[in-house]
């Protein structure tokens, strides 16, 4: 009987520690750590990240749906 081969092609393991450790600076544990769908978003974040720049429009329209909180006591 021929022994399966136990390796998995599915995703190319290996590549992708590598291209994560090169650019996004983790670690071989942080790597492990993270599921599929967080290093796909890490390596390959939606839309163009150079091209999606903040307006200060939006900034600001942002900044009203969601002020920060305020402090319960103001310091002196």
């Amino acid at each position: 009987m021929k022994q399966q081969s136990t390796t998995n092609t599915l995703l190319p393991w290996h590549e992708l520690l590598h291209k994560a450790c090169r650019e996004l600076g983790w670690s071989p544990h942080t790597f492990w750590q993270a599921t599929p769908k967080e290093l796909e978003m890490a390596l390959n974040p939606p839309g163009n990240q150079a091209a999606r720049t903040l307006s200060r429009s939006t900034l600001e329209d942002l900044l009203h749906q969601f002020p920060d909180e305020q402090e319960p006591y103001p310091h002196d």
